[in-house]
């Protein structure tokens, strides 16, 4: 019995860690998840090494046509001259550079910490703010906002920026706390007056809102509480059934008790008989042990006598 019971309790300890562990897993807040949608684009660059002295028009045959997205070009112009560059698409024209204005090429990342962040936290932008004309230095207005997805604007901020040929600086936005969790665009614009010079933009993902410790501390406590329930039910459980099943056990035995005594009585019945005819006991020891083993299978068999 004692090996048994200690056999019983390794099991019972066994089982009561797979609950608490299994328990962990459940409670476990699970890590948000996201889906990223690649798709293939194709960059190509073409080195035109134009040097233009003189006014005219020069043509630009694009070597791999196809559904552009983006243009950028580069050079300079001698503060003596202007350049306009067009881009044409069955014959709609659209001037995309023109050098008698400030004009920026805006690029900008958020930095990769502020990925993904908490409703109510900060962001930190990189910005890269270059000339492409190479001349007119001055002041430049930059405007950092947030869009939703829908393109309405969740947060927004101004301030000007002095910019010879390059500018590279980080600032912070704020993430309102009542907006929504989700994917937003932080987008950052050049501009003077009402003319935009250059546009940037980067996404990053906004989370729920941090639970407060206490909330925090609430829900592990009530989880802890559930599985310390569930282990106490389940050793009850366990004990009752192994008191159940030796109960069952000596029942059991019980109902056999009788069959065993019959069998029993009977092979004394039929010692008796050989001794008898062998001529080890006497006629009148025989009929008196003959009647009293009979008397008693007779009892057992009717299950009149008491074990």
């Amino acid at each position: 019995m004692p090996s048994k019971k200690r056999e019983f309790d390794k099991r019972l300890i066994f089982l009561i860690i797979a609950i608490i562990i299994l328990s962990v897993l459940i409670f476990k807040k699970p890590a948000i998840t996201g889906q990223a949608v690649l798709s293939q684009e194709a960059i190509h660059s073409d080195s035109l090494n134009l040097k233009i002295n003189e006014s005219g028009e020069y043509e630009w045959q694009v070597k791999s046509p196809g559904n552009i997205k983006s243009l950028k070009a580069t050079g300079s112009v001698t503060s003596n001259g202007t350049a306009r560059v067009y881009i044409e698409n069955n014959g709609t024209r659209q001037l995309i550079f023109d050098s008698s204005k400030q004009l920026f090429d805006v690029d900008i990342h958020v930095l990769p910490e502020y990925k993904k962040v908490m409703q109510g936290d900060k962001i930190l932008i990189q910005n890269v703010l270059f000339n492409l004309r190479g001349f007119g230095a001055g002041n430049v207005n930059v405007r950092y906002s947030v869009k939703d997805s829908d393109g309405n604007v969740v947060a927004v901020q101004e301030e000007s920026v002095y910019i010879e040929t390059q500018a590279k600086f980080i600032r912070e936005l704020i993430i309102p706390p009542e907006i929504k969790s989700g994917t937003y665009t932080a987008f950052v614009e050049a501009f003077t007056n009402s003319t935009s010079l250059g546009t940037g933009s980067d996404t990053f993902e906004v989370r729920g809102e941090k639970q407060p410790f206490y909330q925090q501390l609430k829900f592990y406590i009530a989880a802890m509480a559930a599985v310390v329930a569930l282990a106490i039910a389940l050793i009850f459980g366990v004990h009752e059934y192994q008191l159940l099943k030796k109960r069952k056990e000596i029942e059991e035995i019980k109902a056999k008790e009788p069959e065993e005594k019959i069998r029993k009585m009977e092979g004394e019945l039929k010692a008796l008989e050989e001794a008898y005819k062998s001529g080890f006991i006497s006629e009148e020891t025989y009929q008196k042990e003959k009647k009293r083993i009979e008397e008693r299978l007779e009892a057992l068999k009717k299950g009149d006598e008491k074990t």
